[in-house]
């Protein structure tokens, strides 16, 4: 009997791991479908058969914009988006796309009087990505930006860009003004200037881009990140209900094109632009050279608008909010520290910080010093002299040695310095990069005294390991 019943056992294990990927014995009604992030709204609930969510066709091919036709005759659905045709005949396990018959996992039904259909399998054929969360029983969708191609023939700054790995992350001046002239449809930009700057007499942060918002670093960062070691570590990046706040008052959607610019210090947009990207939106884009290139090229500027005291243009949600996209944690460098033949952590501070001298720089942290078996590249190196990027084959030179095949991790005091290489690295070479958020801060907080209690003794004792020039502030901010 004990024999027969480990036998029955193990063959549920069997048959259960031959089920299909997806929700498993979920009642539909607590199911929802994020389309772009926004809840879809359903006449007919959606229902589970064979580990597949299925909703009304109708619903799934308008929402993607397809026009929708219904032969009563063959009981087939078809749906046209573009040059993609999808074509599902009711209670038969084959669809026809583009012409091409394929078979599918569970047939269309008729349920309350609505035909039904795969959504997974319509929503991928139209492009989009999707996605099952187990632990909220929600499905993910999120739909294909038709990213604008900006470039300018002949155009030495545009001739650059294109020869990047993924040029779209990034537009010249030239190029943004030429969508403005054009009244292009659905642009944001968005400066991240330092708001104390714009009261200073005649400085370049009291004429920003014209029509463009500001934002500045407590906007969208600070204390409290659940992915903090402590409450005490800050710079960290802000909620998804903060940046979806900015993002409403700007008035974007998941389909606009973001552009984020800075001044001086082109950091800052680039840690902008690494948040964006964590909300899962698709078309954000770096303006290469900031507020200095597009001052002087003498294009239009205009006044001060603090994005955060604008009142709300639109309901902006994540399309697919991760904030692991780039990102790693404090036990993931770590990882890489111990592992320098997969793995390089470049410190993108400045050469006093990494020599473990304090400067104006390391304020704000809870000890100097560096990260042993860690490679000094100060951000600065992607840059020509005028702040714009250097082409791609000067920052191969600057980087390669360092990188020699392996993956990597960037990080600077805050996050902020080594977002910009983070992006360079990611879409000028086409790397696997990741950004550490808590950086130093998150790091020297471990290692000194000031945290004796509030992380466990294993993880400072772990992180001292891998510490050299150590000098603890022993809890004094400086």
């Amino acid at each position: 009997m004990k024999k027969l019943v480990v036998l029955v056992v193990a063959l549920a294990l069997v048959v259960g791991g031959l089920l299909p990927v997806g929700p498993q014995g979920t009642e539909a009604s607590t199911i929802r479908i994020l389309i772009d992030g926004q809840p879809m709204t359903l006449q007919v609930a959606p229902v589970i058969r064979n580990g597949r969510v299925l909703v009304p066709f109708r619903a799934m091919f308008e929402t993607f914009g397809a026009t929708v036709n219904w032969q009563e005759a063959t009981e087939t659905v078809t749906g046209q988006l573009g040059t993609t045709s999808i074509s599902l005949r009711l209670n038969r396990p084959e669809a026809v796309v583009n012409g091409r018959a394929v078979r599918l996992d569970v047939a269309p039904i008729v349920l309350g009087g609505r035909t039904l259909v795969p959504l997974r399998f319509v929503a991928e054929n139209l492009g989009a990505d999707v996605r099952w969360e187990e632990s909220t029983q929600t499905v993910v969708v999120v739909r294909q930006v038709a990213l604008r191609r900006v470039r300018i023939a002949g155009n030495a700054q545009s001739d650059k860009l294109a020869a990047y790995a993924n040029q779209d992350a990034f537009i010249s001046p030239a190029e943004l003004k030429q969508l403005m002239d054009r009244n292009e449809p659905d642009i944001v930009v968005v400066g991240v200037i330092n708001p104390t700057l714009a009261i200073i007499p005649l400085h370049a942060a009291r004429s920003p881009i014209a029509g463009s918002f500001t934002v500045w670093r407590a906007d969208y960062s600070g204390t409290g990140s659940p992915l903090a070691l402590a409450p005490a570590v800050s710079g960290m990046a802000s909620s998804r209900e903060v940046m979806e706040n900015l993002l409403s008052r700007a008035g974007a959607t998941p389909q606009s094109m973001i552009v984020v610019y800075a001044l001086d210090n082109m950091h800052d947009a680039a840690r902008f632009m690494w948040q964006i990207r964590q909300l899962g939106h698709r078309d954000v884009r770096l303006l290469d050279g900031g507020l200095n290139a597009w001052q002087a090229a003498n294009f239009p500027t205009g006044s001060f608008a603090r994005l955060s005291e604008q009142p709300v243009r639109a309901a902006y949600r994540s399309p697919d909010f991760n904030p692991a996209v780039n990102n790693v944690r404090l036990g993931d460098v770590v990882h890489a520290l111990q592992n320098p033949n997969e793995w390089v952590v470049i410190d993108t501070r400045s050469a006093d910080e990494f020599n473990g001298r304090p400067s104006a720089s390391s304020r704000g942290a809870f000890g100097t010093g560096r990260l042993i078996g860690s490679v000094h590249i100060e951000w600065v190196a992607a840059n020509a002299a005028d702040r714009t990027l250097r082409t791609r084959e000067e920052i191969v030179a600057a980087y390669s040695a360092a990188i020699r095949g392996r993956k990597v991790i960037v990080f600077c005091q805050s996050g902020v310095r080594s977002a910009h290489t983070q992006v360079v690295l990611r879409d000028v070479l086409g790397l696997e990069v990741y950004n550490f958020d808590g950086s130093w801060i998150e790091w020297s907080y471990a290692a000194s005294e000031f945290s004796a209690n509030q992380v466990p003794e294993s993880v400072r004792r772990t992180v001292l390991q891998h510490t050299e020039q150590w000098t603890d502030n022993r809890g004094e901010l400086r």
